[in-house]
């Protein structure tokens, strides 16, 4: 693109050849009339005017140097009126010479300056022609022309103002263009930059997002691990209690609490299930295997049944079909189950109405997916909440972690490669899980 800078370099270019070349004319002339000028008035004169332009051409060139682009052109221009307009005044207005110079002063205003430039020479030099003329015709001045078969007349010189109004015409047009495309190059140049800068912000504020969620998601890595490692203690734990939780039943066994015991002790194999899971995946062991969907969302529902109870809520589940086998792992999928539904409890124990009490679990095996429906009627869920519902450490419940339903999502994206959503509908809360049948990695 053509910079203001680079711009002036051009013109500083164009004049230093025009103050080289003209001083070359002028050292050139000095030398001619110093060996065939003779001593008379007339070689005095020519030298004394020669001396004057190089001078004149030197302080030019000092001020290009001091990068006085415009004073410079003016002078370059003012210099070569005034010598067409000395020999037009000393030989007529038909001399050769003397109208070239004054085209070159057309071209060059219309270079050096600007398009409108041109015209103003061109205008200039015509009226120097009709002052020229004037002077003849009326006595006052009587150029030699001798060399000329015929005398001047305003014709001649109207003639000629018409042939440089013609010239500067075409420099106008031409310069005008140039200018044009040059102010069109700095209006996209401005507009590249101000898209650059606003792109550059964009790019910061993006990057400074992304360092944002980047350290979010450092600090929610960094609490997990911390959990992680207290889950690995508590499972420790619970696993020794389990085992001792386990001898007392035995020893406690007897007639009168034989359903209650079986109860517990159904519970803790439960619970035993769990930890071997937890354990196996501990250790990068996966515990993939066939079971029923249908036996272990129930078995879920009955571990689940005496909170329900104690908040007076009742469970429906009611399969429509017998049995689905899946294979993955149990107790993840278990943890899934379990999880929804003691949300689903929670939320309609708050319940006055005895109808919204209740918690339906629904299972449709449909093509190469298997959906199950967890519903509940309690409190319900806002849309505010249910942008967050699945992000970690947010809870509805006073009491809650804001873990439950962020590992259910986990584990049913991550494990078994399915969805789950939040129905839409605002009269009821209900979770819907998608598992493709095939969901190998």
């Amino acid at each position: 693109m053509l910079k203001k800078s680079q711009y002036n370099s051009v013109v500083a270019s164009i004049c230093k050849v025009v103050i080289f070349g003209t001083l070359f004319i002028v050292s050139a002339s000095t030398l001619l009339l110093i060996y065939f000028g003779g001593e008379n008035a007339y070689t005095s004169s020519c030298l004394l005017a020669c001396g004057l332009a190089f001078l004149y051409l030197l302080g030019t060139y000092r001020l290009l140097q001091r990068y006085y682009y415009n004073p410079v052109a003016y002078l370059l221009l003012l210099l070569y009126i005034l010598i067409a307009s000395s020999i037009v005044a000393a030989w007529g207005i038909s001399t050769p010479i003397g109208l070239l110079l004054f085209a070159l002063v057309i071209i060059l205003a219309g270079i050096l300056l600007t398009a409108r430039s041109a015209l103003y020479a061109a205008i200039l030099s015509g009226l120097i022609l009709v002052g020229m003329q004037t002077t003849t015709y009326l006595g006052w001045h009587q150029p030699d022309t001798s060399w000329m078969t015929n005398d001047t007349s305003y014709g001649d010189a109207f003639a000629y103002w018409a042939m440089f109004m013609m010239l500067a015409l075409i420099s106008w047009l031409y310069t005008r263009e140039m200018e044009r495309s040059l102010a069109r190059v700095r209006r996209t140049e401005a507009a590249l930059l101000q898209q650059k800068a606003t792109l550059k912000m964009q790019v910061k504020e993006r990057t400074r997002d992304l360092r944002r969620v980047q350290l979010e998601e450092m600090r929610h890595m960094y609490h997990f691990a911390g959990l992680g490692q207290l889950g690995v203690t508590l499972l420790h734990d619970l696993a020794n209690h389990l085992t001792a939780l386990t001898l007392s039943i035995e020893d406690l066994r007897d007639d009168a609490h034989s359903k209650e015991i079986g109860r517990a002790q159904q519970i803790i194999r439960y619970l035993g299930d769990v930890v071997e899971s937890t354990r196996q995946r501990l250790h990068g062991e996966p515990h993939k295997q066939t079971f029923d969907i249908v036996r272990k969302i129930g078995e879920t529902i009955d571990f689940l049944h005496y909170k329900a109870a104690q908040n007076l809520v009742e469970i429906e589940w009611q399969p429509l079909v017998k049995s689905c086998k899946y294979t993955g792992d149990p107790e993840s999928f278990g943890q899934i189950i379990a999880i929804l539904v003691n949300n689903a409890i929670d939320a309609s124990s708050h319940s006055d109405s005895s109808n919204a009490r209740r918690v339906a679990v629904a299972l449709k095996s449909k093509g190469s997916d298997i959906t199950i429906h967890v519903s509940d009627w309690g409190k319900g869920i806002t849309k505010n909440r249910r942008k967050k519902l699945f992000t970690p450490h947010y809870s509805t419940k006073k009491s809650g972690l804001g873990l439950g339903l962020y590992i259910t999502k986990q584990i049913v994206e991550m494990e078994f490669l399915g969805t789950i959503v939040l129905h839409p509908s605002s009269d009821h809360t209900e979770f819907i899980i998608k598992l493709p049948r095939n969901h190998e990695k």
